[in-house]
């Protein structure tokens, strides 16, 4: 894919991101054709988008989610240090045109892990952690309908996301079974939907040694601060405005948001 090419996909992405407008599919002259392609458009977006990079979400990290976008691994994107919101938390929904939750087992890096040529060992990632934390993501993507068909137009979209909303760090975590660990989401009281950590690629740190070593062989660090969400445990569920959602991680505590 050229650099026009690019650069244009990135632009329209950018612009709909701006004026809270949606898309219908990228245009044929610009719209990548493989995911490598999605994820140049999602590069130059990150570049050129004027706020920090606060993190990572991975997204299909399930089975069902990796069939649903007809992909054979996940699927990472960045998010914004404006988007990041702690629980419980209000985020203003005014403009966004659907919205979607997920339940995230999210990891805080307490040191950088930059771009190298070796490999990043499991023992290497998990000593730069310093906090699980229990979050939501929020999915909303700038196209009119969720791009289950083409992948590559939703990594170009920064893998759909929105915002974080991110509970309390646990600081102590190693100890948890987080594959095994349970999590119900509620939206105004009614169960809506449960897992576990085993959703996400059987473990979360499976996640997390996949996409650091994505990111490294891509030439992109991680920095000191920055946290990764490792993908849905229980599914990706719509939500209305004025509806409250809660993710009850049992003794790990919980995430709440509801859009005015």
């Amino acid at each position: 894919m050229d650099r026009a090419r690019i650069e244009a996909a990135a632009e329209i992405i950018a612009g709909a991101r701006r004026e809270g407008r949606l898309l219908e599919p990228l245009p044929d002259t610009c719209r990548p054709r493989s995911l490598a392609e999605g994820y140049d458009v999602q590069n130059i977006f990150r570049e050129a988008w004027p706020d920090t990079v606060a993190g990572w979400k991975i997204g299909a990290t399930s089975p069902t989610t990796m069939e649903r976008f007809n992909v054979g691994e996940p699927v990472y994107g960045p998010f914004f240090a404006r988007d990041v919101y702690t629980s419980p938390a209000a985020p203003d929904g005014s403009r966004l045109r659907h919205i979607a939750i997920e339940s995230e087992f999210a990891y805080r890096l307490g040191a950088d892990l930059p771009a190298r040529t070796a490999p990043y060992t499991r023992e290497e990632i998990v000593a730069a952690i310093d906090a699980l934390i229990p979050a939501f993501e929020i999915v909303s993507p700038r196209f009119a309908n969720i791009p289950f068909d083409h992948v590559a137009s939703a990594a170009a979209d920064c893998m759909l996301n929105w915002a974080m909303i991110l509970g309390q760090p646990i600081t102590d975590w190693r100890g948890i079974d987080v594959a095994s660990h349970q999590v119900t989401l509620s939206i105004d009281g009614l169960v809506t939907g449960q897992g576990t950590g085993a959703e996400c690629l059987g473990d979360p740190r499976n996640v997390l040694d996949w996409v650091v070593e994505k990111l490294r062989a891509g030439g992109i660090g991680l920095k000191k601060g920055q946290i990764l969400s490792t993908g849905t445990c229980t599914g990706i569920v719509p939500l209305k405005r004025g509806q409250t959602a809660v993710a009850d991680f049992g003794t790990l505590g919980k995430v709440e948001v509801r859009f005015g």
